[in-house]
């Protein structure tokens, strides 16, 4: 498990949520709809296309079982190999991530980009029955593909890896679903609980070492 990669996710996605809740979320979200960028094709076609593969609109859980079955099932057949490992981890970790989403969307009640430059009132944000807070796709994607990336040993698939959450984050802000912070949130949970899951995984089901080592 690459822990530089998720210790530099951890670093990165704190600093956007800092710098976010410090104020960067409204001039960010006021400027991608002034600058007509809002609502992009590719974002909005995106984010329905990876949803269908994914199967999060049919049942948000669904991704995460059939990657837990298959690490099982992985880990049963070949004991020595190491990507039963990662799919168990990456289905913990966004398991952790999607109900940390949902207790923190009941709890913050934070209106969504678009429900406030529709009013134009910024006073009263917080707290106010919405559910933006964090995101629901970040914590999807992250916390499904980030453990896989940095269990991934390919460099290209692990670009991939990464490349599709960060799509994925810069969409929702794009169709103004989330603020900046929203889906940093979502980030930074996610990569801590990897790092968690990592040791845990370790401990209970050590990882084969590579072949020639």
């Amino acid at each position: 498990m690459n822990r530089r990669l998720l210790l530099w996710i951890v670093a990165i996605s704190a600093t956007l949520m800092a710098a976010g809740l410090a104020g960067v979320d409204r001039p960010l979200a006021e400027w991608v709809r002034a600058r007509d960028i809002e609502q992009a094709g590719a974002f909005a076609w995106g984010i329905v296309a990876f949803d269908t593969i994914s199967g999060m609109g049919l049942w948000i859980w669904l991704a995460g079982c059939i990657t837990l079955v298959a690490g099982c099932i992985g880990v049963a057949c070949q004991r020595d190999a190491r990507w039963p490992r990662a799919l168990i981890t990456a289905a913990l970790v966004q398991f952790a991530s999607l109900a940390t989403m949902i207790v923190g969307k009941d709890h913050f009640g934070r209106l969504r980009p678009q429900q406030v430059l529709a009013t134009g009132d910024w006073s009263h944000v917080w707290y106010a029955g919405g559910n933006s807070f964090p995101s629901g796709h970040s914590a999807f994607y992250c916390g499904l593909l980030l453990p896989l990336a940095a269990a991934c040993p390919i460099r290209w698939l692990r670009a991939l890896l990464v490349a599709i959450p960060l799509f994925v984050v810069l969409a929702r802000i794009d169709l103004a679903k989330h603020f900046l912070s929203d889906v940093s949130s979502a980030a930074l949970f996610v990569a801590l609980y990897a790092l968690l899951a990592a040791t845990l995984v370790r401990r209970w089901l050590p990882w084969p070492e590579p072949v020639g080592r």
